[in-house]
């Protein structure tokens, strides 16, 4: 053995270990699993399905939030809970025995902006449980091979630092094209099988890979009928962000990573935030290259672009002051909730700025009044603190850089909707506009806000 291998292992056995309540040391598997996956990467793991053992689903049980939609059989978190070590061993013995079978997933539709619906399956308590679990190994094997250029559902980053990302990258190419990517569809349309090719590339345990097949595969009832999935992540599904993850790594990330080293002229980056990609070039040359042989890349992986959702644009500072020239202004474009378009900065300087989609801004005002108007019967100060927390959330994502008017808007016509609805409740008991500000003022209900900065890497 190496010298190097010899102190890798060192580094392992002292970084795998864990405190317990009395002092001692111990090992556990997932934390093994973990850091041979960080300090040896081309390992690949056999064996791993000793990984789902009870201390790992104990884990995954307290994790997982109590108050989420129940599955089909209508088992919360507390009634699994009151038999909590029984449930788990005997879901420990199905899964070594590969006896154990997932219950049918209830899909909902939800609405989008576009007027379209997004399926969503709600699996049962106890799936949820395995699905976590699994979802916990597959990151610790995978995260170590991800890319800087991935932001979605991965620890210690967020859609702000990959805003931030595309703004650095953006800014420097004065005169660069920018590739919008929406691939159609593309949880409900990853194969399991180049899904499976892919895992077997990092796993050769096949009761593993048996385990997450069953997971993928799980049925899902449609119109009262179970039917086993065929195709694709369902989104809902706790282990689907990891998997689509992995799947995007080899589909997109590395492979994006080797062409643009061997076969581009310029400087070329890649922002994804899951399925939402963004590409920036330096040479328009470059980008139709790429643009060129993108839906065959995608095709051969089972995947298909949304033309009518994907674009080559130019952009850049440079780009953008000509087009002033001109009297025009470049092409706008859409990345995590945003719109992506070139404005000037308060010294006169062209830069990337971001302001909140406009459809999703009127949609989630929408879905405000309409929850007001359902819940006309409900205690007031139970709706307060419901529409505060909604209007908080939305503001700790839409506070960024040159949004603050959205967002000061926002603010300001949730309280309008709220005014309305505290007077329609009240009947002949009117309130006036400067009792309602001593009531907002009271529950704390947000006036001002703290701008996140999209400067902070660049």
């Amino acid at each position: 053995m190496s010298k190097e291998l010899a102190d890798n292992d060192s580094v392992i056995e002292k970084l795998m270990t864990v405190q317990t309540v009395d002092g001692n040391q111990k090992t556990t598997n997932l934390d093994r699993i973990g850091k041979c996956a960080e300090f040896k990467k081309d390992t690949v793991f056999n064996n791993i399905a000793y990984a789902v053992d009870l201390d790992l689903l104990r884990a995954s049980y307290r994790q997982l939030d109590g108050k989420k939609a129940v599955g089909i059989d209508k088992v919360t978190k507390v009634s699994y809970g009151e038999k909590l070590e029984e449930n788990l061993q005997d879901l420990l013995v199905r899964i070594r025995k590969n006896a154990y079978k997932p219950q049918a997933s209830q899909l909902i539709e939800i609405p989008k902006e576009d007027g379209s619906t997004r399926p969503l399956a709600i699996a049962c308590f106890e799936d949820k449980i395995v699905q976590h679990a699994v979802s916990k190994i597959l990151t610790a094997i995978f995260e170590p091979q991800f890319l800087a250029c991935s932001y979605g559902y991965r620890e210690g980053v967020n859609g702000h630092e990959a805003l931030r990302a595309l703004m650095k990258c953006s800014n420097q190419n004065p005169n660069g094209v920018t590739v919008e990517i929406d691939v159609r569809k593309y949880f409900n349309s990853i194969p399991h099988a180049n899904l499976q090719g892919i895992l077997r590339e990092k796993i050769s345990d096949k009761r593993f890979l048996k385990l997450v097949e069953k997971l993928i595969r799980s049925p899902i009832l449609v119109n009262g009928k179970a039917e086993l999935n065929k195709i694709g992540c369902p989104q809902g599904s706790i282990v689907s962000p990891i998997l689509s993850n992995i799947y995007l790594h080899y589909v997109m990330d590395s492979w994006f990573s080797e062409i643009s080293k061997k076969y581009l002229k310029g400087r070329a980056d890649e922002v994804r935030f899951a399925d939402d990609m963004v590409f920036v070039f330096q040479f328009k040359e470059d980008a139709e290259k790429f643009y060129k042989v993108l839906p065959k890349r995608l095709e051969k992986y089972g995947l298909k672009l949304h033309e009518d959702k994907s674009s080559m644009i130019q952009s850049g500072s440079k780009a953008a002051k000509e087009a002033e020239l001109r009297g025009e202004r470049l092409p706008i474009y859409k990345f995590l909730g945003f719109i992506c378009y070139w404005g000037k900065s308060r010294n006169g300087w062209w830069r990337l700025k971001f302001k909140s989609r406009s459809d999703r801004f009127a949609g989630k005002l929408k879905g405000l009044r309409k929850y007001l108007k359902e819940s006309l019967s409900e205690e007031t100060h139970k709706v307060l603190e419901r529409v505060k927390k909604v209007v908080v959330g939305w503001m700790n994502y839409n506070a960024i850089s040159d949004n603050q008017r959205r967002v000061d808007s926002f603010i300001e016509l949730s309280k309008r909707a709220l005014f309305c609805w505290i007077n329609r409740k009240g009947g002949k008991r009117k309130m006036n506009w400067e009792k309602f500000g001593r009531l907002l003022k009271r529950i704390k209900y947000p006036r001002s806000f703290k701008t996140i900065s999209m400067f902070a890497t660049c």
